[in-house]
């Protein structure tokens, strides 16, 4: 897949090919969708799930699809948020409603099975992520470029979370979404999928500080009329605690409820403990958060503008902070200007390796991820 030219002439001069892109992007969707499914037959047979709330499904690949958090978001989905802790400590307070309210209306389609609408709501929440990614990467990357950086995503070690029914994939396609509306200057799109990312993960609000550098960056630093579409953001985020305010008797249930997730376990229902720093699993998590912050030291101006190095920051700081280390694989894969990062190295040495290196690991945290052994 990485046979996609060198991209390297100057950014901004390049105009999506989408002739040539279509095919390749749908070969990257296909595979990395087979690789999926490989793993999860694989996992399915020999090491089956056992004990209960370890999946929403027990139906063939929808039982690997589902494991983890995906039991709560499915939960919500089909009853809403609960009052009480769904699991021994663990209430799905902290899961925000748009992917939930997604699947809900997706399951009219799917006759009631909630599990299988949120997979298809992932899925093509992720479909739409790539071709929107090409469309924003090509500008700064040319067209070879841009392909390597969605692949580069799309086999990311934590990008197994894309064909989950997890809330990544919608995140990366409004986040996405609102990026390209800002630039030319069509801020009240902007303003509403910024509003919808705030409800789709806890960190969305953060795309505020980066799209108000891009506004700065069309219109200069003197504020205007136009910095309100960002309020958008917040106003959503509040009116969300709010609703969980009559729910729960708590409007700040679902910063409170995070306390419950913050031990960190390669599973939280296995009770498999990683503290232990010498254990495989931190050198490998490490290892991939030491890639990110090196990527990050050496963005190339002419390639990662700005306000995309401004998201990427946030990103990664917003991590560190929050100590979400064992999840960190499938949160920084979300900033795609790390991507563009790899996607500007022209050698094709390099592009063949990376390639073979993050494809080997989006497998093992596949299995990993559907084996339970490490939460996604």
């Amino acid at each position: 897949m990485s046979n996609t030219g060198t991209g390297t002439s100057k950014p901004g001069n390049h105009a999506p090919d989408w002739s040539a892109a279509g095919p390749f992007l749908l070969a990257v969707f296909v595979v990395s969708r087979l690789l999926v499914i490989s793993v999860a037959a694989f996992v399915e047979t020999l090491f089956p799930l056992t004990g209960t709330h370890l999946s929403y499904s027990t139906a063939p690949f929808l039982t690997s699809l589902t494991t983890s958090d995906a039991v709560y978001y499915l939960g919500i989905a089909a009853q809403g948020y609960h009052a009480q802790p769904v699991s021994g400590a663990y209430n799905d307070w902290v899961f925000f409603p748009l992917f939930p309210i997604l699947t809900r209306i997706g399951s009219w389609a799917t006759f009631g099975d909630v599990a299988l609408a949120g997979v298809l709501v992932s899925n093509v929440a992720f479909a739409i992520a790539i071709v929107l990614l090409y469309r924003i990467s090509a500008p700064q990357l040319g067209h070879g470029g841009a392909l390597r950086a969605v692949t580069y995503v799309a086999l990311a070690p934590g990008a197994v979370a894309f064909a989950m029914a997890y809330s990544d994939s919608l995140f990366l396609a409004l986040s996405l979404g609102a990026f390209i509306a800002a630039e030319p200057r069509r801020y009240r799109l902007m303003g509403l999928l910024y509003g919808l990312a705030a409800l789709t993960r806890p960190y969305g609000l953060i795309l505020g500080l980066p799209l108000l550098v891009l506004i700065i960056r069309n219109d200069g630093r003197r504020p205007t009329r136009d910095w309100l579409w960002l309020a958008i953001g917040p106003i959503a985020l509040i009116g969300f605690y709010l609703y969980l305010g009559q729910v729960t008797g708590d409007p700040l249930a679902s910063i409170h409820g995070q306390a419950a997730w913050d031990e960190p376990r390669l599973s939280p229902m296995r009770g498999g403990s990683i503290e232990t720093r010498g254990h495989p699993l931190w050198l490998i998590l490490f290892a991939v958060l030491l890639t990110y912050t090196f990527l990050l030291v050496y963005f190339r101006t002419d390639h990662v503008p700005p306000a995309h190095a401004v998201y990427a920051i946030l990103t990664l700081s917003t991590v560190l902070l929050s100590g979400r280390f064992l999840s960190l694989p499938r949160y920084l894969n979300v900033a795609w200007p790390f991507s563009w990062s790899l996607a500007a190295r022209a050698s094709p040495w390099f592009q063949q390796a990376w390639l073979a290196l993050w494809a080997g690991l989006f497998v093992l945290f596949a299995f990993l991820n559907f084996t339970t052994r490490l939460a996604p």
